[in-house]
């Protein structure tokens, strides 16, 4: 009697017919690099899906910070002047440090700019004048559409003192730096260009800021 190794050879699943085995062989191969294609341009596709949709979101929380000024009240219609930084972009712009300089020198709050630009023009008994406010503006968080006046002077300054800041503003300029809530940020000098995209804020070593 045969033992049961005896009885037969195993075969495998193939038909028994050779060139049916290599066609459906070779149709299993090109299955198998059809599905990998197709994987692979999934995958592409989702990464450039994934791309444009941070891309969106960027643009839709992106920041754009700009100097304006006037030098006549609007409401009143008489001599003021106004130095303001609008948000003229879509997402808050979270300032790090803005800085106000006077024939390149940086100043940290209106005394000290006043005494530089206009001194002969500051009350003779040493008080600050009438009629200035300042504000802050380096660690604060602009919301979109939005500005902030650093320097506001009034009628109750006087025409001596208005004729004094309104020329000493041909030598003034400013900078900052600023992020958007992604942590993506830009430097400014408020000139013709763009804003130059920088990693982070970093404020000058002592630098005086506004």
């Amino acid at each position: 009697m045969l033992s049961e190794s005896e009885h037969g050879h195993s075969h495998g699943h193939g038909t028994g017919i050779p060139w049916l085995d290599m066609i459906v062989g070779i149709s299993a191969i090109f299955i198998s690099v059809v599905s990998l294609v197709v994987s692979i341009g999934h995958g592409r596709t989702m990464e450039r899906m994934v791309e444009q949709n941070e891309r969106m979101v960027a643009a839709n929380t992106m920041p754009f910070l700009t100097e304006v000024g006037s030098n006549l009240d609007p409401v009143t219609e008489k001599p003021a002047i106004k130095i303001a930084l609008k948000n003229g972009g879509v997402g808050p712009a979270v300032i790090d440090w803005f800085q106000i300089r006077y024939k390149g020198v940086a100043y940290s709050n209106i005394d000290a700019l006043l005494r530089a630009c206009c001194e002969a023009a500051l009350p003779k008994d040493g008080s600050s004048p009438k009629g200035v406010i300042y504000s802050n503006v380096s660690q604060s968080i602009l919301p979109a559409r939005e500005s902030i006046d650093p320097i506001v002077l009034n009628t109750e300054a006087g025409k001596e003192l208005y004729i004094a800041l309104n020329k000493a503003r041909d030598d003034m300029s400013y900078r900052a730096c600023y992020c958007s809530v992604l942590d993506e940020c830009w430097e400014t000098d408020f000139g013709a260009g763009r804003p130059r995209r920088v990693k982070e804020c970093h404020a000058p070593d002592g630098a005086a800021l506004w």
